[in-house]
């Protein structure tokens, strides 16, 4: 029996324990249940977002922007580390909030192996949605089935706008519109929370992007994704509900 790809030493992507290649020889008799529900995102207190999800995420979530060099964009889930405010107790999503692409890619990932230059289908093989005995199969007579064919297209998909959302980044920060910030929430009964390590865009430098780069923008649509991350901090005051403490019940 051979052994599927495994991905080469580097750091596993948000959420994932381990990655392994998708193989019909080790893998034919596993199912696929997306009834389980989301514990595993649990503890996710940001994930990234393609560009082409930035309007539906900002109707949600704030749209922040990771430090470093290569800013990538990220949905704010949570207040705190290992905190995500949208995965129910019953491990259910709440009914009114968008679940991020990456969140349903989940237990698949597109992984680059480097020393061939290629690409492989990956998945997380202990995740609860991976199953012997529900769900839809992940094979067919050794082929992919349509679950499977429908999940990789959606990974691809969503690896692709992910690559349009680094470079959105890329171009924001050559163009320094991007800043350091930190937050500090206090709550009205008490306690605080603060978020640091996240850039965002000042409005008042779009002004000073030349002509030409700003059509560029519109082209690409960058201005939509820029406008959507500004209304995004509107969504502030979501989390600073479903984040606040609860007052102690008295008997």
């Amino acid at each position: 029996m051979s052994e599927a790809p495994t991905p080469p030493a580097q750091p596993l992507p948000l959420l994932f324990k381990r990655v392994v290649g998708v193989n019909p020889q080790l893998h034919g008799h596993l199912r696929l249940d997306r009834t389980v529900g989301f514990r595993f995102a649990t503890g996710a207190q940001s994930v990234p977002i393609g560009i082409t999800e930035f309007d539906a995420v900002a109707q949600h979530f704030p749209i922040l922007f990771t430090t470093g060099p290569n800013p990538v964009p990220v949905a704010l889930l949570g207040l705190r580390e290992g905190e995500n405010l949208f995965v129910r107790p019953d491990g259910t999503w709440q009914a009114d909030a968008y679940v991020p692409a990456y969140v349903r890619a989940f237990p698949f990932v597109f992984v680059e192996d480097a020393a061939n230059k290629s690409m492989f289908v990956g998945m997380e093989p202990d995740a609860e949605q991976i199953r012997p005995d529900a769900g839809q199969p992940l094979f067919e007579d050794g082929r992919p089935s349509p679950a499977l064919n429908e999940a990789v297209q959606f990974c691809q998909a969503f690896r692709e706008a992910v690559m349009a959302a680094a470079n959105f980044g890329r171009a924001l920060e050559a163009a320094k519109l991007l800043e350091e910030e930190e937050a500090t929430v206090n709550f009205t009964i008490g306690g605080t929370a603060r978020i640091r390590g996240f850039k965002i865009v000042k409005p008042e430098r779009l002004a000073e992007v030349d002509d030409a780069t700003f059509l560029d923008w519109r082209r690409m649509g960058y201005l939509n994704a820029i406008y959507a991350h500004l209304f995004s901090a509107g969504r502030w005051g979501r989390l600073i509900e479903l984040g606040a403490p609860r007052p102690a019940v008295t008997h």
